[in-house]
């Protein structure tokens, strides 16, 4: 899919074109407090928070007695991080000339690197979480990767390609690792190291995540509320001028929570 993604945007003019169109609609969002919490929301891809959620992440797999999810999770945000920084100089190329007002996206653009982090870091947490709170935990990072899909589009930084790769790029390395997971636990089966303490933990985890889970999906969509026009005139104004960025939206968010779903289903599996 990377590979099918990355023909079409390099490859041809009319998704060059969309691409263009719908980014420019994300751009004309932006104001004083769009810019302000689309900020907020963007700054979740940076160095420091993907290190510490990477870093939680992993204390909760291993306080629940589960040290491999820890090291896929670690795997997992190390691989992408590095993966993606190499694909966007061998994969740079301008695809657009036509200069836009508030738009800075550069040749080096695809993956975008926020939009890989924060979807990442939605898979870390399916893979973490207890059974009973993955469907929350796929909500609220399908919410995440979107809002700061959303965000980088709205500052000007990537094109919608660039982040639905970076979705991709995320997928694809969750995949390959719980894949290789599940090879090592037929090999060499995991010994338990639930004592009593991590025992403890799993309980706990199990009666809090959901109520978590559930205050961060209404955090987003408290933010979602904030960036969007405020008043009704102002909604149908956006939908009527841009088009490509109403449809682009609900693609994006579809396929966050297809692939967030794709990787809790393999590890279920195992």
């Amino acid at each position: 899919m990377f590979l099918v993604l990355l023909a079409a945007a390099y490859g041809s003019s009319q998704v060059r074109w969309l691409d263009a169109a719908a980014l420019q609609g994300f751009v004309n969002l932006s104001g004083s407090t769009a810019s302000w919490v689309t900020g907020k929301l963007a700054a979740f891809g940076n160095p420091l928070p993907v290190v510490l959620a990477t870093v939680a992440f992993a204390a909760v797999a291993v306080a629940r007695g589960r040290p491999r999810s820890a090291a896929v999770v670690v795997a997992l945000v190390g691989l992408t991080s590095v993966s993606g920084q190499l694909l966007k100089p061998l994969l740079a190329t301008a695809r657009y000339d036509e200069p836009f007002e508030g738009v800075h996206v550069g040749a080096a653009s695809l993956p975008s690197g926020h939009a890989t982090a924060a979807m990442s870091l939605a898979i870390a947490a399916v893979l973490v979480v207890p059974a009973g709170a993955r469907l929350l935990a796929g909500l609220a990072g399908a919410a995440l990767a979107l809002a700061v899909g959303l965000s980088v589009m709205i500052s000007g930084w990537h094109f919608p390609s660039d982040v639905a790769a970076g979705y991709l790029l995320a997928a694809g390395w969750a995949l390959v690792l719980v894949a290789t997971r599940r090879a090592a636990d037929l090999r060499w089966p995991e010994r338990s190291v639930r004592g009593r303490l991590a025992g403890s933990l799993d309980r706990l985890a199990e009666r809090t995540a959901p109520a978590g889970l559930a205050l961060a999906l209404c955090g987003a969509g408290l933010a979602a509320l904030l960036v969007l026009p405020g008043r009704l005139g102002d909604l149908m104004s956006f939908a009527t001028h841009h088009t490509t960025s109403l449809l682009v939206a609900p693609l994006l968010a579809a396929a966050a929570g297809a692939l967030l779903a794709l990787v809790a289903q393999a590890n279920r599996a195992r």
